[in-house]
């Protein structure tokens, strides 16, 4: 068994790492709250875009989508949005393998395909199992710098659809389900779906005045759309790390479990050791005791 002192400065370590667990359980918490709260508000910045694309298409009229994908365009840009940091489970490997699978069966291989990714993890699991990535991009810290990522992702992808003949963009993220889990997602970017388009159009107007389109209405659409992009990928993005907070938050409750478990295996030991420690100072005392009063 382990000396009084090897036993007190495993209990110290064990509380020290308590602590740093109740410490990253408290940030994941605290970041789940702030990014739910931002993706709300990009839930009604997205359905103004809706709005606004409604009163276009009206303009333009049914079925006037956005133009198909010039010929011999065949190559598909691939986000992957997942974690810059690790204590997260299984998270960017779930996210690797449902990629692979999701792009194999729609027949999207590493030939065809540029590969961005968002997050230094899922960038280091995607080389150790397909093709290195053709771009890469640190993962947002804080909700504040979730702008400045979606619009270097944007960019990058304009980049590719005008020097890459890229006609596809497809984006894999990472949600939460109804269960509090986490599960891979995917999302087409583009080209946008005409029949999404035509229910847009289609839908009733929330009120009895119907706004007009100012300026050329091609413009006006095509900002418009840029602007659902961003949204799209802005909210996919919020949501991969809801997810990740969520799972290294499980990982951490976990953790902390484990560590009051053996806090606790290490208090019996030391109680035990100190006991013993003193059983046998007694029985020296005693002994002594004995041979002084016999050889008296």
């Amino acid at each position: 068994m382990a000396s009084l002192e090897e036993l007190s400065r495993h209990i110290a370590v064990a509380a020290d790492l308590k602590s740093v667990v109740h410490t990253m359980k408290a940030i994941s918490a605290v970041s789940i709250h702030r990014h739910e709260q931002a993706a709300r508000t990009m839930k009604q910045y997205l359905a103004n875009v809706e709005h606004g694309l409604q009163i276009v298409l009206r303009t333009r009229g049914r079925g006037a989508g956005p133009s198909p994908a010039p010929a011999g365009r065949e190559r598909v840009a691939v986000v992957l949005a997942g974690s810059e940091i690790g204590l997260c489970g299984a998270f960017n490997e779930r996210l690797t393998a449902f990629a692979r699978s999701h792009l194999a069966a729609m027949g999207v291989h590493a030939g065809r395909r540029l590969v961005l990714t968002i997050g230094a993890r899922i960038d280091a699991g995607w080389r150790a199992e397909a093709e290195p990535p053709a771009a890469h991009q640190e993962a947002p810290a804080t909700v504040d710098a979730l702008t400045a990522t979606v619009g270097a992702v944007l960019t990058r992808l304009d980049q590719w659809r005008k020097d890459e003949e890229v006609g596809r963009l497809e984006l894999f993220f990472q949600r939460q389900d109804a269960g509090g889990g986490t599960v891979p997602a995917h999302m087409p970017l583009w080209p946008l779906d005409q029949a999404w388009l035509d229910d847009v159009a289609a839908r009733p107007w929330p009120s009895r005045r119907l706004p007009v389109v100012m300026g050329d209405p091609e413009a006006v659409f095509r900002r418009l759309v840029r602007q659902l992009l961003f949204a799209r990928v802005f909210t996919a993005i919020i949501e991969s790390r809801t997810a990740e907070h969520a799972e290294r938050l499980a990982a951490m409750q976990a953790a902390d479990r484990s560590i009051e478990e053996k806090l606790e295996e290490l208090r019996i030991a030391h109680r035990l050791k100190r006991q013993e420690v003193i059983t046998s100072e007694l029985l020296d005392i005693v002994s002594g005791y004995e041979s002084i009063v016999g050889d008296a």
